[in-house]
Protein backbone atom coordinates (compact mmCIF):
# COMPACT_ATOMS: atom_id res chain seq x y z
CA UNK A 1 0.00 0.00 0.00
CA UNK A 2 2.88 2.36 0.81
CA UNK A 3 4.28 1.81 -2.68
CA UNK A 4 0.90 2.73 -4.18
CA UNK A 5 0.70 5.92 -2.12
CA UNK A 6 4.25 6.92 -3.08
CA UNK A 7 3.44 6.25 -6.73
CA UNK A 8 0.43 8.55 -6.51
CA UNK A 9 2.43 11.27 -4.77
CA UNK A 10 5.17 11.11 -7.43
CA UNK A 11 2.61 11.47 -10.23
CA UNK A 12 0.93 14.30 -8.34
CA UNK A 13 4.24 16.13 -7.91
CA UNK A 14 4.89 15.76 -11.62
CA UNK A 15 1.54 17.39 -12.33
CA UNK A 16 2.24 20.09 -9.74
CA UNK A 17 5.23 21.47 -11.66
CA UNK A 18 3.48 21.44 -15.04
CA UNK A 19 2.29 24.69 -16.61
CA UNK A 20 -0.97 24.65 -18.54
CA UNK A 21 -4.27 26.48 -18.93
CA UNK A 22 -5.45 25.51 -15.46
CA UNK A 23 -2.22 26.69 -13.81
CA UNK A 24 -2.60 30.09 -15.46
CA UNK A 25 -6.29 30.23 -14.58
CA UNK A 26 -5.53 29.45 -10.94
CA UNK A 27 -2.73 31.98 -10.61
CA UNK A 28 -4.69 34.73 -12.36
CA UNK A 29 -7.66 34.09 -10.08
CA UNK A 30 -5.46 34.28 -6.99
CA UNK A 31 -3.87 37.54 -8.13
CA UNK A 32 -7.06 39.24 -9.26
CA UNK A 33 -9.66 37.83 -6.85
CA UNK A 34 -7.68 36.65 -3.85
CA UNK A 35 -6.71 33.34 -2.28
CA UNK A 36 -10.22 32.42 -1.13
CA UNK A 37 -11.68 32.43 -4.64
CA UNK A 38 -8.69 30.51 -6.00
CA UNK A 39 -8.83 27.95 -3.18
CA UNK A 40 -12.48 27.12 -3.86
CA UNK A 41 -11.70 27.00 -7.58
CA UNK A 42 -9.00 24.41 -6.84
CA UNK A 43 -11.58 22.45 -4.83
CA UNK A 44 -13.83 22.27 -7.88
CA UNK A 45 -10.96 21.00 -10.02
CA UNK A 46 -10.12 18.30 -7.46
CA UNK A 47 -13.75 17.11 -7.41
CA UNK A 48 -13.78 16.95 -11.20
CA UNK A 49 -10.51 15.00 -11.23
CA UNK A 50 -12.03 12.40 -8.90
CA UNK A 51 -15.02 11.99 -11.22
CA UNK A 52 -12.82 11.72 -14.31
CA UNK A 53 -10.63 9.15 -12.57
CA UNK A 54 -13.68 7.10 -11.63
CA UNK A 55 -15.09 7.22 -15.18
CA UNK A 56 -11.71 6.34 -16.70
CA UNK A 57 -11.31 3.42 -14.29
CA UNK A 58 -14.76 2.02 -15.04
CA UNK A 59 -14.55 2.50 -18.82
CA UNK A 60 -10.89 1.70 -19.52
CA UNK A 61 -11.71 -1.60 -21.29
CA UNK A 62 -14.17 0.12 -23.64
CA UNK A 63 -11.76 2.95 -24.42
CA UNK A 64 -8.88 0.54 -25.10
CA UNK A 65 -11.01 -0.91 -27.90
CA UNK A 66 -11.92 2.55 -29.24
CA UNK A 67 -8.61 4.40 -29.43
CA UNK A 68 -10.01 6.73 -32.10
CA UNK A 69 -12.02 8.34 -29.30
CA UNK A 70 -8.76 9.31 -27.59
CA UNK A 71 -7.32 10.84 -30.75
CA UNK A 72 -10.49 12.87 -31.34
CA UNK A 73 -10.43 14.04 -27.72
CA UNK A 74 -6.92 15.39 -28.21
CA UNK A 75 -8.17 17.39 -31.18
CA UNK A 76 -11.07 18.83 -29.21
CA UNK A 77 -8.63 19.73 -26.45
CA UNK A 78 -6.87 21.83 -29.08
CA UNK A 79 -10.05 23.86 -29.59
CA UNK A 80 -10.35 24.37 -25.84
CA UNK A 81 -6.74 25.52 -25.47
CA UNK A 82 -7.06 27.77 -28.54
CA UNK A 83 -10.12 29.48 -27.06
CA UNK A 84 -8.41 29.94 -23.72
CA UNK A 85 -5.27 31.32 -25.40
CA UNK A 86 -7.30 33.92 -27.28
CA UNK A 87 -9.20 34.81 -24.11
CA UNK A 88 -5.91 35.18 -22.20
CA UNK A 89 -4.61 37.66 -24.77
CA UNK A 90 -7.69 39.86 -25.10
CA UNK A 91 -8.97 39.93 -21.51
CA UNK A 92 -8.38 43.02 -19.43
CA UNK A 93 -6.16 42.40 -16.40
CA UNK A 94 -7.82 42.75 -13.02
CA UNK A 95 -6.00 43.86 -9.90
CA UNK A 96 -6.80 42.23 -6.57
CA UNK A 97 -8.57 44.51 -4.08
CA UNK A 98 -6.43 45.85 -1.24
CA UNK A 99 -8.56 44.19 1.45
CA UNK A 100 -9.30 40.45 1.17
CA UNK A 101 -12.92 39.74 0.40
CA UNK A 102 -14.93 37.28 2.50
CA UNK A 103 -16.93 35.01 0.26
CA UNK A 104 -20.51 34.18 1.04
CA UNK A 105 -21.78 30.59 0.47
CA UNK A 106 -23.11 31.49 -3.00
CA UNK A 107 -19.74 32.86 -4.11
CA UNK A 108 -17.95 29.80 -2.69
CA UNK A 109 -20.23 27.50 -4.68
CA UNK A 110 -19.75 29.66 -7.78
CA UNK A 111 -15.97 29.31 -7.60
CA UNK A 112 -16.20 25.55 -7.02
CA UNK A 113 -18.39 25.28 -10.13
CA UNK A 114 -15.96 27.47 -12.11
CA UNK A 115 -13.11 25.10 -11.31
CA UNK A 116 -15.25 22.02 -11.92
CA UNK A 117 -16.42 23.24 -15.34
CA UNK A 118 -13.02 24.61 -16.40
CA UNK A 119 -11.43 21.23 -15.75
CA UNK A 120 -14.38 19.26 -17.08
CA UNK A 121 -14.59 21.11 -20.39
CA UNK A 122 -10.96 20.34 -21.23
CA UNK A 123 -10.91 16.96 -23.03
CA UNK A 124 -7.15 16.61 -22.53
CA UNK A 125 -7.77 16.20 -18.79
CA UNK A 126 -9.82 13.05 -19.35
CA UNK A 127 -7.25 11.77 -21.88
CA UNK A 128 -4.54 12.17 -19.24
CA UNK A 129 -6.52 10.32 -16.57
CA UNK A 130 -7.42 7.57 -19.02
CA UNK A 131 -3.74 7.14 -19.90
CA UNK A 132 -2.81 7.09 -16.20
CA UNK A 133 -5.44 4.45 -15.42
CA UNK A 134 -4.38 2.36 -18.42
CA UNK A 135 -0.72 2.40 -17.37
CA UNK A 136 -1.52 1.57 -13.76
CA UNK A 137 -3.70 -1.38 -14.73
CA UNK A 138 -1.40 -2.78 -17.41
CA UNK A 139 2.09 -2.01 -16.09
CA UNK A 140 1.71 -2.55 -12.33
CA UNK A 141 0.52 -5.30 -10.03
CA UNK A 142 -1.68 -3.04 -7.93
CA UNK A 143 -5.00 -4.48 -6.84
CA UNK A 144 -8.22 -2.46 -6.77
CA UNK A 145 -7.59 -0.98 -3.30
CA UNK A 146 -4.01 -0.06 -4.15
CA UNK A 147 -5.13 1.56 -7.41
CA UNK A 148 -7.69 3.57 -5.44
CA UNK A 149 -4.89 4.65 -3.07
CA UNK A 150 -2.86 5.86 -6.08
CA UNK A 151 -5.81 7.92 -7.35
CA UNK A 152 -6.47 9.53 -3.98
CA UNK A 153 -2.77 10.27 -3.51
CA UNK A 154 -2.57 11.96 -6.92
CA UNK A 155 -5.57 14.19 -6.30
CA UNK A 156 -4.52 14.99 -2.72
CA UNK A 157 -1.01 15.95 -3.86
CA UNK A 158 -2.18 18.13 -6.73
CA UNK A 159 -4.80 19.82 -4.53
CA UNK A 160 -2.22 20.56 -1.81
CA UNK A 161 0.21 21.94 -4.39
CA UNK A 162 -2.56 24.14 -5.82
CA UNK A 163 -3.17 25.65 -2.39
CA UNK A 164 0.56 26.35 -2.05
CA UNK A 165 0.58 28.03 -5.48
CA UNK A 166 -2.38 30.17 -4.42
CA UNK A 167 -0.52 31.32 -1.32
CA UNK A 168 2.63 32.10 -3.29
CA UNK A 169 0.67 33.98 -5.95
CA UNK A 170 -0.99 36.08 -3.28
CA UNK A 171 2.39 36.81 -1.66
CA UNK A 172 3.85 38.06 -4.95
CA UNK A 173 0.67 39.78 -6.13
CA UNK A 174 1.91 43.17 -4.94
CA UNK A 175 4.60 43.03 -7.62
CA UNK A 176 2.09 42.38 -10.41
CA UNK A 177 0.89 45.64 -11.91
CA UNK A 178 -1.95 45.68 -14.43
CA UNK A 179 0.53 46.45 -17.23
CA UNK A 180 2.81 43.55 -16.25
CA UNK A 181 -0.10 41.12 -16.05
CA UNK A 182 -1.25 42.25 -19.51
CA UNK A 183 2.20 41.57 -21.00
CA UNK A 184 2.50 38.18 -19.34
CA UNK A 185 -1.00 37.22 -20.52
CA UNK A 186 -0.10 38.09 -24.11
CA UNK A 187 3.07 35.99 -24.04
CA UNK A 188 1.37 33.02 -22.36
CA UNK A 189 -1.67 33.29 -24.63
CA UNK A 190 0.56 33.21 -27.70
CA UNK A 191 2.25 30.01 -26.54
CA UNK A 192 -1.12 28.42 -25.79
CA UNK A 193 -2.36 29.27 -29.30
CA UNK A 194 0.76 27.75 -30.86
CA UNK A 195 0.31 24.58 -28.81
CA UNK A 196 -3.37 24.40 -29.73
CA UNK A 197 -2.58 24.77 -33.43
CA UNK A 198 -0.10 21.90 -33.14
CA UNK A 199 -2.76 19.64 -31.55
CA UNK A 200 -5.35 20.58 -34.16
CA UNK A 201 -3.01 19.99 -37.09
CA UNK A 202 -1.87 16.65 -35.68
CA UNK A 203 -5.42 15.51 -34.94
CA UNK A 204 -7.23 16.58 -38.10
CA UNK A 205 -4.68 17.16 -40.89
CA UNK A 206 -1.90 14.61 -40.35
Amino acid sequence: MLNAILTGISIGLGLAVSVGPYFLFLINTSISEGKSSASYLATGVALNDLIFLSVAFLSVNFLMQNLSFIENAKGYAGFFILAYGIYTIIKKPAVKPEKPLRLNPKEKLKNILRGFLFNGLNPSVFVFWFATVGILLSKTNFNRNQTLAVFLSIVSTTFTSDLIKVRLAEFFSNYFTANLILRVNRVVGSFLILGACYLLIKAFLI
